[in-house]
């Protein structure tokens, strides 16, 4: 009976960083289906999720609930086309600059909102708790309510 109950998931080797400095490096758990759309569910999605725990393996093998909002930066690894799905990948693409409390992180926004919604401004005001910022393979989830400024990087 268990196992007809239990939420299969994937794995993804991540780094956190919390608001009062601690880092941890180890494992989150995503669903393997999301129930929105094909395929498993986005990082950005699942963190951006009502709950406000998560369940987090660190490499010491240390199964630990983290509050959402103590988590300053989540960053994932991996193939960048993974991170970029096939209905987001031709949304339009800002470089910015973010500064959160400490960190000071650069990436690209995918601003997957409807064309006249456009501007990183009206990307950072989604009701979403965490900013997805791409930086090449990496995935950086940013809690907004942490973060400070925003610079928009213009191509000369």
């Amino acid at each position: 009976m268990n196992e007809l109950l239990r939420v299969p998931m994937v794995e993804e080797t991540a780094e956190v960083e919390c608001a009062d400095g601690r880092r941890f490096t180890g494992r989150i758990f995503i669903p393997a289906t999301s129930p929105v759309h094909d395929g498993p569910t986005r990082t950005e999605e699942w963190i951006n999720e009502a709950a406000a725990f998560f369940p987090f393996l660190t490499e010491g093998g240390d199964a630990v609930l983290l509050n959402k909002r103590e988590v300053l930066v989540l960053s994932v690894t991996g193939p960048a086309e993974a991170r970029t799905p096939d209905e987001i990948a031709e949304s339009p693409v800002r470089h910015v600059k973010v500064e959160a409390e400490s960190r000071r992180l650069e990436g690209d926004l995918v601003l997957d909102m409807p064309e006249h919604h456009l501007r990183v401004l009206d990307y950072l005001n989604r009701a979403e708790a965490f900013l997805a910022l791409r930086e090449g393979a990496v995935l950086h989830l940013i809690q907004k309510e942490r973060i400070t400024r925003v610079i928009e990087v213009r191509e000369e």
